[in-house]
């Protein structure tokens, strides 16, 4: 029994204190019980920069800035890199893993110029401590032409359909927030489908959220060049943004003109162009009919104090000179122009990415 109101108060304290204890720890085991399931750790560190890599990698790439860039900076001619755009689409082909991409690479932007077509299966390698990507050929790629905009020839595709060399898997390891890729020295020797002889590849890659680096050459086994940049200077490719234009070109009307007292229009919807250097082609319908190009370009200048630029351009016919060009924002989701005797809008458009 307690006696005096000393003893009192002090009991009283106690219990308000056991009461706020016990409040607070309820309200820890309710936050405990409803965190989502993404804050809870899944798999080991390799599982993670796996689940990282598979956000990163997936899309279209293109070097056309870094090929831009090369004369004004002088590079020399031997030394000047070639307009490539890599495509690595995620497709479902479970016979070679949970984790498949369809490869396709052209050149100078031309999607008939095909010079690579892959089978990439990626998981984790724990043992490697890195993220393996494992290289297929298809044995009739001619077949797959084109499928990263319809994968569906490739769910039932076997590893027994393509061909595998062991020794050229690439292992991605990640540093910072990027991740860097290599192939093991010396140890991925092919035959060259041009000469039948034996030669060594190598490859040095970098991913980040944006870019593709792709640094891929050969050798003889004597360690003569066979192919690959003689600087050593990688490609150096952007991520794409597809946007998506309607253009509208004034009949009779030429550069310069006013429009003025003219109104026939020839309106187009759904052109399709990217930001790297993509171009959508116009033709009139009038007599003699005119070619006119669009290109867009999120431009980054090598030196200088220039911000970036998502830059519009307008050109006439087959010349490399713009008419006329117009720019934003270089993360702009909308970009439009009005030359009077031509008018175009183009909005991003990440839905069209696979056409």
């Amino acid at each position: 029994m307690l006696e005096g109101p000393g003893a009192r108060r002090a009991f009283l304290r106690a219990q308000e204190e056991l009461l706020i204890r016990t409040f607070v720890l309820l309200a820890l085991l309710a936050a405990a019980r409803g965190a989502p399931a993404a804050a809870q750790p899944v798999g080991g560190p390799i599982e993670k920069d796996l689940a990282l890599f598979l956000d990163w990698f997936p899309g279209r790439y293109d070097n056309e800035q870094q090929v831009f860039w090369e004369p004004e900076l002088k590079v020399p001619e031997e030394e000047r890199h070639e307009r490539i755009h890599s495509i690595f689409r995620p497709v479902t082909a479970p016979a070679f893993g949970d984790h498949v991409f369809y490869v396709e690479q052209f050149l100078d932007g031309d999607p008939s110029k095909i010079y690579r077509q892959r089978i990439y299966a990626v998981s984790a390698d724990a043992g490697a401590n890195a993220v393996r990507l494992k290289i297929y050929t298809p044995k009739k790629p001619e077949a797959l032409a084109g499928a990263w905009r319809d994968p569906a020839p490739l769910k039932a595709l076997r590893p027994s359909d393509a061909t595998t060399v062991a020794g050229c898997d690439v292992l991605w390891r990640r540093q910072a927030n990027q991740f860097l890729g290599s192939i093991a020295d010396g140890a991925c020797r092919v035959k060259s489908s041009r000469t039948g002889e034996d030669i060594v590849i190598d490859d040095d890659l970098v991913l980040t959220d944006s870019e593709i680096w792709i640094s891929d050459r050969a050798t003889t086994p004597e360690g003569a060049y066979v192919f690959g940049n003689k600087a050593g200077v990688p490609h150096k490719l952007k991520k794409v943004r597809p946007f998506e234009c309607w253009t509208a070109v004034l009949r009779g009307a030429k550069h310069g003109d006013s429009g003025e007292g003219l109104d026939d229009w020839q309106f187009q919807r759904g052109g399709l162009l990217h930001d790297q250097g993509g171009e959508l082609k116009l033709t009139t319908d009038e007599t003699p009919a005119r070619a006119i190009r669009l290109k867009l370009r999120r431009v980054e200048w090598p030196s200088g104090p220039n911000r970036p630029s998502l830059t519009l351009y307008v050109h006439e016919g087959d010349a490399k000179r713009a008419t006329s060009y117009g720019w934003g924002e270089a993360d702009a989701e909308r970009l439009g122009i009005n030359l009077r005797w031509l008018q175009a809008s183009c909005t991003h458009a990440p839905e069209r990415l696979w056409e």
